[in-house]
């Protein structure tokens, strides 16, 4: 049976059109990851090729599950995705986890030691093998309201923008924030660096009434707080 081509699919029942006309919500998960993958191919149109992206069985993993796990060349090996296609969908992937860390946590994870930290998000940096640096943003009561990405690939943390840090926890009025980041080694001992860092945003954080009540290196099977081995800096924040 021969695929018919976008244009030849009803107006109505085009994605983009039934987007503008009726709102996300009354489209399908097809539909809606067809307007991501955009064009189709001389045999598959965008919608044929997000089906078979969402009927997709590898390792246990189905639909939305396996275009979270599969990587750049396991989706080019599906017609009518090639480089820059499977380059938007992991795209995409990662900003829907970016926007669930920042709204998703909120009133359901409360952070009482540095424990909880690292089990928040040892599996999410613990065995990377590029740096990363995230703030963990709490309410007044340490409940979780976000988590950000503020660096991927840091080497030096000297370099780290202080604005970066601090934006987020801003606009969201965060009451305290605690530093997070990952050392690829495997060895959680706080660099030169990462003390500098600590010291700098204690000091930039008071001046927008935010505390700062620890920084936390992870490794692959452990973590360190800097507060806890270097309680000198830390003169405010009664938690951790």
């Amino acid at each position: 049976m021969k695929k018919l081509g976008i244009k030849e699919i009803p107006y109505e029942d085009r994605p983009y059109e039934k987007f503008e006309k009726l709102g996300p919500k009354v489209l399908t998960d097809a539909e809606l990851l067809a307007i991501v993958i955009k064009n189709g191919s001389k045999e598959l149109n965008c919608i044929d090729i997000a089906r078979t992206i969402l009927s997709k069985h590898e390792n246990g993993l189905y639909g939305f599950e396996y275009l979270k796990e599969a990587s750049l060349d396991e989706l080019m090996l599906i017609s009518g995705i090639g480089k820059i296609k499977a380059i938007q969908l992991k795209a995409l992937v990662e900003l829907s986890y970016r926007i669930n860390s920042i709204n998703g946590f909120e009133n359901r994870i409360k952070i009482t030691c540095p424990m909880d930290v690292y089990t928040l998000l040892k599996n999410d940096i613990g065995f990377k093998e590029i740096e990363e640096v995230k703030v963990v943003m709490l309410d007044s009561k340490c409940y979780v309201k976000g988590v950000v990405t503020v660096s991927v690939g840091a080497t030096n943390k000297s370099t780290v923008s202080l604005k970066e840090i601090l934006s987020e926890p801003i606009k969201r009025l965060c009451n305290s924030i605690i530093l997070v980041h990952n050392h690829p080694s495997g060895d959680t001992t706080p660099s030169r660096q990462d003390i500098i860092l600590t010291k700098k945003i204690l000091d930039y954080a008071k001046l927008f009434e935010i505390d700062l009540l620890d920084h936390i290196v992870i490794g692959k099977n452990d973590y360190t707080s800097i507060k806890n081995t270097n309680s000198n800096i830390f003169m405010g924040g009664n938690l951790l």
